[in-house]
């Protein structure tokens, strides 16, 4: 695999804390402890305000979820939501799960906007496909696919959307940090996905490679690959230990190389889904 930050070789640099996530965590301690419900509890969480064009959601599609969760949660200590059957995990800045019965390894991505009913539109315009905006307990959804046959997924919250404020990006150990969009043409996902989320782009520094610019968590994408794949990388405190965890539990990792941005380790896990782990 190439290293995803050839893409888009920018520094990481220090944030202040987000006070969104900070108003969010500690809601949610304040209604565990006075034994509110699960399910007012992710309601209340999904009105928290997520930027239009930011990823609020991922789902790694692999051919057997529980498989990947047994992995993940041994490599990075993930727990999981109550009564969720091991498919969300809980704690993470941005919300993760997992969907089973794919016979391609990726990562879903659902992306925040501040009217989904619009965005679907300029979907069907952009020349992709997108299902009716569908009521969620967290919100609208719809269910997409561009004009190169990549699945994705509008998200309105219950919450304003805007631009003034967002998750965190790759906050906390076992949160993304980085996302490696592969796809097939890249003009078209650009003039795509600029019409959709007015993502607005950089040159990267690898043949036919590109930055998003000012989404969470950073991305970038190269073109030229035969279908679309999304590799996520995920942020650990220990790289060492977090390569030797991957090997102990059945994939494969690199050796730890130094970047400009710190260290990182190509990975697989026991079912071939390729990722990252970095150490910044």
């Amino acid at each position: 695999m190439a290293n995803p930050f050839d893409i888009l070789r920018r520094p990481i640099l220090p944030i202040a804390p987000d006070p969104i996530f900070a108003q969010r965590l500690r809601a949610r301690l304040e209604r565990l402890m006075k034994g509110t419900t699960m399910d007012t509890d992710l309601a209340a969480d999904a009105t928290i305000a997520a930027r239009h064009g930011d990823v609020d959601y991922v789902s790694l599609w692999v051919p057997d979820a529980t498989k990947a969760a047994d992995f993940f949660s041994a490599v990075l200590g993930w727990s999981f939501e109550p009564g969720s059957d091991r498919r969300q995990v809980e704690g993470l800045s941005i919300r993760h799960g997992f969907w089973g019965g794919q016979e391609h390894n990726t990562l879903f991505l659902c992306f925040a906007v501040s009217d989904v009913n619009a965005a679907a539109a300029r979907v069907e315009a952009a020349g992709g496909t997108a299902s009716p905006p569908d009521e969620q307990p967290y919100g609208l959804l719809s269910d997409c696919v561009d004009d190169q046959g990549m699945r994705f997924a509008l998200h309105q919250s219950l919450g304003v959307v805007g631009r003034s404020a967002g998750p965190a990006n790759g906050a906390r150990h076992g949160d993304i940090s980085y996302l490696t969009l592969e796809v097939q043409d890249s003009g078209r996902f650009r003039r795509f996905f600029g019409d959709v989320l007015g993502w607005r782009f950089q040159p990267g520094r690898v043949e036919d490679g590109w930055g998003v610019e000012d989404v969470v968590p950073m991305t970038g994408l190269q073109g030229g690959h035969d279908r679309a794949t999304c590799v996520p990388m995920y942020r650990v405190d220990d790289i060492i230990a977090a390569v030797a965890r991957v090997r102990a539990a059945g994939g494969t990792a690199t050796d730890p190389s130094s970047e400009s941005y710190g260290l990182m380790s190509e990975c697989q896990d026991d079912q071939g889904t390729r990722f990252y782990l970095g150490q910044h």
